[in-house]
């Protein structure tokens, strides 16, 4: 976009504004009240002079600090995406995404089916008693605080835990859970996707 392009954008925009009875905003835009009022006074004939024979008028600058703050922003956000991805890939259950990342049932449908990852039919067993308690000692040195209740929010350790025993992480979820709240009932299995979806809403 040329000078005069980015100048006619400005002007017009601080029109609008004034028009609206927007001035903070078009203060914002780095007018002061005085100049406002001489620009909503201009013909469009006198603001075309202003754009096309006095280029200069208006600096364009980078906002080095909001720049890097946006930055910063879609980083996380790419950070974000690529963990729910690593979640899926490692059988992450419709419950767990929508707990730890806020999706619905449909986005994590759209997500696997990207990923070419397929949803889970049919229930799913616990592992048995030996790899259960193999997992159990490799999960008190992956995480910080293992007996914890809140052990179960510490999806990237639970991560590791999936990739090192070879169980999908809703597998793992359920038993830090179990672990971590023994007085709630074992489960033998968990349910297929679609029953869980009928039951709650999530699986």
């Amino acid at each position: 976009m040329t000078t005069p392009q980015l100048n006619h954008a400005l002007f017009n925009q601080a029109l609008v504004l004034i028009r609206e009875g927007d001035m903070r905003r078009a203060r914002a835009l780095g007018f002061n009240n005085e100049e406002l009022q001489r620009l909503s006074r201009l013909r469009a004939s006198e603001i075309e002079s202003l754009i096309n024979e006095f280029p200069g008028v208006a600096r364009f600058e980078l906002d080095h600090n909001t720049f890097k703050a946006a930055l910063r922003r879609i980083d996380r956000d790419q950070d974000r995406d690529s963990l729910v991805d690593h979640c899926i890939r490692h059988g992450a259950s419709v419950q767990m995404l929508a707990t730890f990342f806020g999706l619905t049932p449909n986005d994590c449908s759209a997500r696997r089916t990207l990923l070419g990852v397929p949803s889970r039919q049919g229930r799913l067993p616990m592992p048995e008693e030996a790899i259960e308690v193999d997992a159990w000692h490799r999960w008190q040195t992956i995480s910080d605080d293992p007996s914890s209740p809140s052990a179960a929010e510490d999806i990237k350790g639970m991560l590791v835990l999936a990739e090192e025993v070879e169980l999908p992480l809703a597998v793992i979820w359920t038993l830090i859970k179990q672990w971590t709240t023994p007085e709630q009932p074992r489960q033998e299995s968990l349910p297929g996707e679609d029953e869980g979806v009928m039951r709650a809403g999530v699986a």
